[in-house]
C-alpha cells in the first residue's frame, strides 16, 4: 500500500506532553515532607508522558498511513478525551487525593436517585451540572477541530520531524523507566511512595517497595444485630425527675484551628469552661462517616455494614433518649437524604422525630439563607410553645461552612480579600489564592458565629444541654490538598467539640474524645447506664479506652482506610485487598506525630515502634 503524505502535528502532540507533565509536576512538588524522593518521581512522570506521548504519535500515524480516515479521526478525538481526562486528574489528585478513575469507579457505584440527590447537595444548580455533562459529550469533537486549526499551523511552518524516533522510544523508554525504577525502589519508604503514586500518570511504576504489614490478633469486632440492639434498649425505659434541654448543633467542615477571638467569639465566650478536654477529634474525614460516629456511638468503619443491614430502628442514642420521655425535634439546613444517613439516623419514616423542619438550600437561594432560618425558626418555636422548654432534643444542621462557603448578600464580610465561589478548581494555586480562599471560609465561619451569639441572647441555655461540633475538618493546602476526605490530616480530622452542662455535672476526666464521645456523654450526665454495645465513652468516666478511630472518606463504600489516633501519634493503615471485615492484615500507610510531623529514626525501627505504641491497642478492636 501507497504511503499516504504526512506531517507530525508538533504542536497538538507537542502541547499534550507539555501541559501533563505541568500537571504532574504541579503535584508532585506541593506535595508535603516527601522531598527526598520528588526528582524520582518527577523524573518518572515525564518518563510516562513521553512514553504515552510516543505512543500516541505512533498509532496516529499507523491509522492514518494504512487504515482508515475515519479510525484516524475518531482516535484523534479519544486522545483528546484522554488528555482532559489526564487535566481532571491531576486537579482530582491536587484536591482531594483521588484519581479520576476513582471518582468516576464512585459514582458508577450510586443510584441514579442517589447521583442526582449528590449533584444537588453540591450547591452547584442541575443544569450548571447538565452543561457540564454536555460538554463532556462534546470534547472529541472539540479535540478534533484543534488537531485540524493547529496542524494548519504545522503546515505553514512545517518541521522536519521522523516518524522512526517515535517508534524507537516507544520501545525504548519502557526498559529506561525499569532501569530507573530498579535504581530506586528499594531506597523508597513505602509511605512516600504511596502518596507519589497517586501524582503519576498511570498510578502505576514497575516495581513496587517493600510494604509493612501488621498482623491483627482478629478481625474486626462485630456489632451486634438491630434485633439484639432493640431488646437491650427496651430495658432502659423509664421518666426523669429532670430532663434538661439538649441542643446539638452539627456544622459543616468546621475544623478547630479555626475558633478564635477574631472569627468565633460568641462560642468562645459560652463554652469558656471547656479547658480540660484539649483533644477532640471527628470520628471520619467526610459528612456520612461523621454522622454515623456522633448519632450510633460507633467507629465509622461500621457505616455501610449497619447500612447493608436494612437498620430500621435509627440511632441507638436517641432511641435511649426517646425511651426516657425525651421528645426529638430536628432543624436542618444541610441535606441528609445523603447515602441514604436520614434513615440511619432517624429510623424507617423518621420514627424517631416528633418534629423535623427542613431548609433546603439551592442557587439563588444560599446555604447561609437557610441556616439563618433553621435558627430563628428555632427560636420562634422555642418562644411559643412551653412544651419546648424542658424534655426536648433540638437536633440542627447548619451548612454555610460548606465550600462554597456562604454568607448573606447583606451581611459586611469581615476577612477580605476573600475568593469568588468559582476559585476552587484549578490546578496551580498560589499563597495569595489559597488566603483568599481561606478567608472566604473564615467569613461563613465568622457568621455562623454571629447566628449561635443571637441565639444565646435569645434563648436561656444555662440549664441546658449544649454541644457544638463539626461534621470533619477542612484543609487549605496544609499538606497538599483542598477541601475534605482525601486523608487524615490533623485539620481534616481534628474539630472542636464543645460541651455546656448545667453546674451540677460531674467533674470532666479526660482530655482526649471523639464524637461517638458525645451521646453516651449526655446520657451518663442524666444518671442512666450506657449499654455494653455502644462503643463511645463519657467523659465523666474515670477511665476511658486510650485512643479512638478516624476513617478515611470512602465514598458508598465501606471504608478500608483508617486512623488509629492516641492522642499523641496516629497509625494510618489500610485493610489488606480492602477487605474491612474478613481481613486479619493491615498494611502500614504512614505513621505521624498527632500534628502530622514525621516519626524520626531509621525505617528498621518502624515495626519495634509501632509493637510497643500501638500493638497493646489492637485487642480493643479486632477481637471475637
Amino acid at each position: 500500500m501507497k504511503k499516504k503524505s504526512s506531517s507530525i502535528n508538533y504542536i497538538y502532540f507537542g502541547f499534550y506532553l507539555l501541559l501533563l507533565i505541568l500537571s504532574s509536576a504541579s503535584n508532585i512538588f506541593t506535595k508535603t515532607d516527601l522531598s527526598g524522593s520528588r526528582m524520582f518521581f518527577f523524573l518518572y512522570s515525564i518518563g510516562q508522558v513521553a512514553l504515552e506521548t510516543s505512543l500516541l504519535i505512533c498509532i496516529a500515524y499507523l491509522l492514518e498511513q494504512y487504515v482508515s480516515i475515519f479510525l484516524f479521526w475518531a482516535f484523534i478525538g479519544f486522545s483528546f478525551l484522554f488528555f482532559i481526562l489526564h487535566i481532571l486528574d491531576g486537579i482530582m489528585d491536587r484536591i482531594l487525593n483521588l484519581s479520576i478513575w476513582d471518582t468516576i469507579s464512585f459514582v458508577s457505584d450510586e443510584t441514579l436517585d442517589n447521583f442526582l440527590y449528590l449533584l444537588d447537595a453540591s450547591g452547584i444548580s442541575l443544569w450548571i451540572w447538565g452543561v457540564i455533562f454536555i460538554s463532556l459529550l462534546s470534547i472529541p469533537f472539540i479535540g478534533i477541530y484543534l488537531y485540524k486549526f493547529t496542524f494548519l499551523i504545522v503546515k505553514k511552518h512545517p518541521i522536519s520531524l521522523k516518524i522512526e524516533p517515535f517508534f524507537i522510544s516507544s520501545l525504548a523508554l519502557p526498559l529506561g523507566l525499569f532501569l530507573w525504577d530498579f535504581s530506586g525502589y528499594r531506597i523508597i519508604h513505602p509511605n512516600t511512595y504511596t502518596a507519589f503514586l497517586q501524582s503519576l500518570p498511570w498510578k502505576i511504576t514497575f516495581l513496587t517497595p517493600k510494604s509493612i504489614t501488621l498482623e491483627t490478633p482478629h478481625v474486626l469486632a462485630p456489632l451486634p444485630l438491630e434485633n439484639e440492639v432493640r431488646t437491650s434498649l427496651d430495658r432502659i425505659q423509664g421518666s426523669l425527675n429532670h430532663k434538661p434541654n439538649i441542643y446539638l448543633f452539627v456544622i459543616e467542615s468546621l475544623r478547630k484551628d479555626i475558633l478564635s477571638e477574631k472569627t468565633t467569639p460568641h462560642l468562645l465566650s459560652f463554652f469558656k469552661d471547656q479547658s480540660p478536654i484539649q483533644t477532640t477529634l471527628a470520628n471520619g474525614n467526610g459528612s456520612h462517616l461523621s454522622w454515623f460516629s456522633i448519632f450510633h456511638s460507633q467507629y465509622s468503619l461500621y457505616w455501610n455494614q449497619i447500612q447493608t443491614m436494612n437498620w430500621k430502628m435509627g440511632s441507638p442514642p436517641l432511641n435511649i433518649l426517646k425511651n426516657l420521655g425525651y421528645k426529638i425535634h430536628l432543624y436542618s439546613s444541610a441535606q441528609l437524604g445523603y447515602y441514604g444517613m436520614e434513615k440511619l439516623l432517624f429510623g424507617n419514616e423518621n420514627f424517631l422525630l416528633n418534629s423535623y423542619q427542613t431548609f433546603h438550600h439551592a442557587p439563588p437561594i444560599s446555604a447561609a439563607d437557610t441556616d439563618a432560618n433553621a435558627i430563628l425558626q428555632l427560636e420562634k418555636d422555642l418562644q411559643t410553645d412551653p412544651s419546648l422548654r424542658t424534655g426536648n432534643v433540638f437536633i440542627i444542621f447548619w451548612d454555610s461552612t460548606h465550600f462554597d462557603y456562604s454568607w448573606p448578600k447583606e451581611w459586611p464580610p469581615k476577612f477580605t480579600p476573600f475568593a469568588s465561589e468559582l476559585a476552587y478548581f484549578k490546578a496551580f494555586y498560589s499563597q495569595n489564592q489559597i488566603e483568599k480562599i481561606k478567608n472566604r471560609y473564615r467569613n461563613a465561619v465568622y457568621y455562623l458565629d454571629s447566628l449561635f451569639g443571637q441565639f444565646v441572647q435569645s434563648v436561656a441555655l444555662d440549664d441546658s444541654i449544649v454541644v457544638i461540633t463539626g461534621d470533619h475538618g477542612e484543609e487549605f493546602f496544609d499538606h497538599g490538598h483542598l477541601f475534605h476526605g482525601s486523608h487524615l490530616t490533623e485539620e481534616q480530622t481534628s474539630v472542636p467539640i464543645l460541651m455546656h452542662f448545667p453546674k451540677d455535672h460531674p467533674p470532666i476526666q479526660t482530655s482526649f474524645i471523639s464524637q461517638m464521645d458525645i451521646f453516651p456523654t449526655m446520657i451518663d450526665y442524666l444518671k442512666v447506664e450506657i449499654p455494653s454495645f455502644i462503643q463511645g465513652e463519657s467523659i465523666f468516666k474515670e477511665k476511658q479506652k486510650p485512643f479512638t478511630v478516624i476513617s478515611r472518606f470512602n465514598a458508598g463504600r465501606t471504608p478500608y482506610e483508617f486512623c488509629i489516633h492516641n492522642g499523641n501519634y496516629k497509625l494510618i493503615a489500610q485493610f489488606i485487598n480492602k477487605d474491612t471485615f474478613s481481613s486479619t492484615q493491615l498494611q502500614l500507610r504512614s505513621i505521624h506525630t498527632a500534628h502530622d510531623e514525621n516519626i524520626p529514626g531509621p525505617a528498621k525501627y518502624i515495626p519495634h515502634w509501632i509493637e510497643q505504641e500501638f500493638k497493646p491497642l489492637f485487642p480493643f478492636l479486632f477481637h471475637e
